[in-house]
């Protein structure tokens, strides 16, 4: 194996509370973009169905599921999944309120991860997590996982980092919004478009074709 297909080392560890905690107060600041995609993404799920079920990936101290779950009050059951229990206990006080969130701790670089959840989900979302494969060359496979679990015509709305630079570590970790695309075309999406970027964040869209 090369070194530019080596995982990228996590430069913080976010089992630890105190380093969680920093992620999230950092978070908004460093990329104040953050709160658009937000109202972007609940913009979209504002047009779910009633009863709807989603799932979001990545979930961290749940500032987008208190958003969504504020203001699309017919959702029926809203998943949090993370890796990490601090940004997990952060994210249930953050919408204890909310009856509809439920939290699963669980790795999606694992094999198993999709077990842990009830599919099939309306809508998957995901916010500035899918990197945290440690490898774009893993995010296909991920796209495929997240394929399997949407219903027909669901919606993927996946938001992440792309590369500021050229070098090795940011062109492994993020994807171009020309990667993402592809990626997301590969694992069977259609409809596909990139709604908006800004930050070095791209926020794409799109849809499970109907059988």
């Amino acid at each position: 194996m090369s070194s530019t297909d080596e995982d990228v080392p996590y430069s913080e560890d976010l089992q630890r509370p105190s380093d969680a905690q920093a992620w999230v107060e950092a978070a908004d600041r460093k990329r104040p973009f953050r709160v658009h995609i937000r109202r972007a993404i609940v913009d979209r799920l504002r047009l779910l169905a009633p009863r709807a079920r989603v799932l979001e990936l990545g979930s961290g101290p749940g500032l987008l599921a208190e958003q969504v779950l504020l203001h699309c009050t017919e959702i029926a059951k809203y998943t949090l999944l993370d890796f990490s229990e601090p940004m997990l206990e952060m994210s249930r006080r953050r919408v204890a309120q909310y009856p509809s969130a439920e939290f699963v701790c669980a790795d999606f670089r694992s094999e198993g991860w999709i077990w842990c959840v009830t599919a099939p989900y309306d809508a998957v979302v995901s916010m500035q997590a899918v990197h945290e494969v440690r490898h774009k060359r893993r995010v296909p496979r991920l796209y495929g996982q997240v394929h399997g679990l949407l219903a027909a015509d669901g919606a993927f709305l996946i938001a992440d980092r792309v590369p500021e630079d050229d070098s090795p570590r940011s062109t492994a970790l993020f994807m171009t919004e020309h990667e993402q695309t592809r990626a997301l075309a590969d694992a069977g999406f259609d409809n596909i478009c990139v709604v908006m970027s800004g930050d070095a964040l791209a926020l794409c869209q799109c849809t499970k074709k109907a059988v």
